[in-house]
C-alpha cells in the first residue's frame, strides 16, 4: 500500500433553479434557520386529529369482529 493520504477535493453545492411558480430555491437560504414550533391550537388540533383517527380505526375493527363474527 502506499503512504499517500488520501486527496479529496470539496466543491460547493450545487445551486438549485428556482421553482417556476414562486421563483424561490428549494432550500432555505440558511440551512440553520428552523421553522418555529407549533402553537398550541395546531399541535392541538395535529395531535387530537390523530386521537381521533385511532379512535375511529379501534371503534371500526370492534364493529368488524362482531358484526363478521
Amino acid at each position: 500500500m502506499s503512504d499517500d493520504p488520501k486527496v479529496v477535493e470539496h466543491y460547493p453545492p450545487p445551486e438549485e433553479p428556482a421553482l417556476p411558480a414562486t421563483g424561490r430555491s428549494r432550500r432555505r437560504s440558511h440551512p440553520e434557520a428552523e421553522l418555529p414550533p407549533p402553537t398550541f391550537r395546531q399541535a392541538l388540533l395535529g395531535y387530537g386529529s390523530i386521537l381521533v383517527g385511532l379512535v375511529l380505526l379501534g371503534l371500526l375493527i370492534g364493529f368488524l369482529m362482531k358484526v363478521l363474527r
